[in-house]
């Protein structure tokens, strides 16, 4: 039994938690480093910057395999047809309820919700920021399918269906964009204790979204990595030009504020 089998069927419950355990520990550095209470506005612009350099140049590397049809591109199509021969009913379906958290009618009712809360508290700022982050993100998404035109991996379990493109994935994507950013107008408003939590819980809910993608094969794991870089990058372009924008008219950011 290979690897992939053994990950995919007996030991599919580890995997996640790996995924999870990975994912969380990297929400946890980056929340350090971008922790104002710790770091000068100076090196926060510096880490966003290679962060935003960083996303671009993954989804480029990631893009330019997918077209050339490279190893990965096997790789995919490898790990795509293990699942559907070695996932079991139960863990598909387990993963078909957690896949919700990215579902583009949820994530659209809490971001109506978060921004309207910001109008009635005349966040004006903040409200556009947030509909720059979220919906710049979605937008840049269907560009993204559309430019690409990548076929999903054929899935025949029946316990989730999607139409459209594959690459990058639309749920990492929408789960990437709303809960990041939320998680980065909490920090603004959290105890500096709670700033990095913030970002490991984020980190986590995003990351389990992406996982379940791969593994109901409705996308493969190269979309949903594509989709995290290219829309961190996004993100933090998106929090770089307001913080920027806000010092340059003499105000404190709300990332940056510290209580």
């Amino acid at each position: 039994m290979t690897t992939l089998e053994l990950i995919a069927g007996r030991h599919a419950g580890l995997a996640f938690l790996a995924w999870l355990a990975g994912a969380c520990a990297l929400g946890l550095w980056v929340g350090g480093l971008l922790d104002a209470s710790r770091v000068s506005p100076a090196r926060r612009s510096r880490v966003m910057a290679a962060l935003i350099v960083g996303g671009v140049a993954v989804f480029g590397l990631i893009a330019a395999n997918v077209v050339t049809e490279s190893r990965l591109v096997v790789f995919d199509k490898t790990l795509a047809e293990t699942l559907a021969e070695q996932a079991s009913p139960a863990w598909l379906r387990f993963l078909s309820v957690l896949t919700v958290a990215g579902d583009r009618d949820l994530l659209l009712g809490l971001g109506t919700l978060v921004l309207a809360v910001l109008l009635w508290r005349r966040r004006w700022r903040d409200a556009a920021l947030w509909l720059a982050g979220t919906l710049g993100a979605a937008g840049l998404n269907v560009l993204l399918k559309s430019a690409f035109q990548r076929v999903r991996p054929e899935h025949l379990h029946g316990f989730t269906q999607e139409l459209g493109w594959s690459f990058p994935s639309g749920h990492a994507t929408g789960a990437m964009a709303v809960y990041g950013m939320l998680a980065y107008l909490l920090a603004g408003l959290a105890p500096p204790a709670w700033r990095q939590a913030l970002a490991m819980l984020a980190a986590g809910l995003i990351a389990s979204v992406g996982y379940s993608r791969v593994m109901l094969q409705v996308h493969y794991l190269s979309d949903v990595i594509a989709a995290f870089a290219v829309t961190a990058a996004w993100l933090m372009t998106c929090v770089a030009v307001r913080e920027r924008t806000d010092r340059s008219r003499g105000l404190t950011p709300s990332g940056l504020r510290s209580r």
